[in-house]
């Protein structure tokens, strides 16, 4: 069965832009469909020619859950094409949007070829390391995304409480973190949800992304916008009604009936 992983192939594209920046080797390149961005080989965003605020790669259409908790501002780390941005706005959430992106180059990238499908022209790029932004931060988010990625490697901060507990900090009472982990391993993953459980009194989510080793992992500073796993499945039923490209329909499977154990914690979920 052909997948939209099927389609994301860039061996006939064109380059249109090339940089070799600190960050890594830079690339844009387009098909007749779609406009890639690479880092180092690996594809960061990709925009949909034809319709721009459309998810395209599997671990960005499993991040619109935290859409689920309606956001209007939204701290994001990591610019790359600006997937995210574009798929809020279009879903008429994060009035407010501001992003650390550390590389000039990304920011540039984005502004001359990923920009145009973003719904309002106001959001906030910050030319900042996230490590060092979020402690000295006085302001307070619905949203932080973290999808923080230098080719294949995430930065250390990752893996760090203290930072977490910065972001803890930094969001609303009723303010989600959300972030999108690369594994290879399951003992590094299973660490992270217990850190992440530690700091946000284990109201923890996590979501494999079916096809890549990617990880969903959602943590609440009050109460999750799911009580249920009946309550879970029809919230994102109505959020599928509102995306061009919705949440996959494997999350009931994978749901289960597991969404929270018997004292009414949200489960820690384990990679198949």
């Amino acid at each position: 069965m052909k997948t939209l992983l099927n389609e994301l192939n860039t061996d006939n594209a064109e380059q249109l832009w090339q940089c070799n920046s600190r960050f890594g080797n830079l690339q844009i390149l387009e098909n007749d469909r779609y406009r890639f961005l690479q880092v180092d080989g690996f594809i960061q965003s990709v925009m949909d020619l034809q319709q721009a605020d459309r998810a395209c790669l599997p671990h960005a259409q499993w991040l619109n859950t935290a859409l689920l908790t309606k956001p209007q501002s939204v701290l994001m780390a990591g610019l790359g094409g600006g997937d995210l941005i574009r798929q809020f706005r279009s879903a008429g959430m994060a009035s407010q949007f501001s992003c650390c992106e550390l590389c000039p180059d990304i920011i540039r990238a984005y502004r001359d070829y990923f920009s145009a499908g973003v719904v309002g022209n106001d959001v906030e790029i910050l030319q900042e390391d996230i490590n060092d932004f979020i402690p000295q931060c006085q302001r307070q988010f619905d949203l932080i995304l973290l999808d923080v990625f230098t080719g294949s490697a995430q930065p250390a901060c990752l893996d760090e409480e203290a930072f977490y507990q910065h972001c803890f900090g930094c969001m609303e009472s009723n303010g989600v973190l959300a972030l999108n982990v690369s594994v290879n391993q399951q003992e590094p993953l299973l660490q992270l949800a217990l850190m992440l459980r530690r700091v946000f009194s284990k109201k923890l989510l996590m979501m494999p992304v079916e096809g890549c080793n990617n990880v969903i992992m959602l943590a609440f500073k009050g109460r999750p916008f799911a009580n249920s796993n009946k309550e879970f499945v029809q919230a994102v039923r109505q959020l599928n009604n509102k995306l061009p490209n919705p949440v996959p329909v494997q999350l009931e499977r994978l749901l289960g009936s597991n969404v929270c154990d018997e004292r009414g914690e949200l489960a820690l979920w384990h990679l198949p």
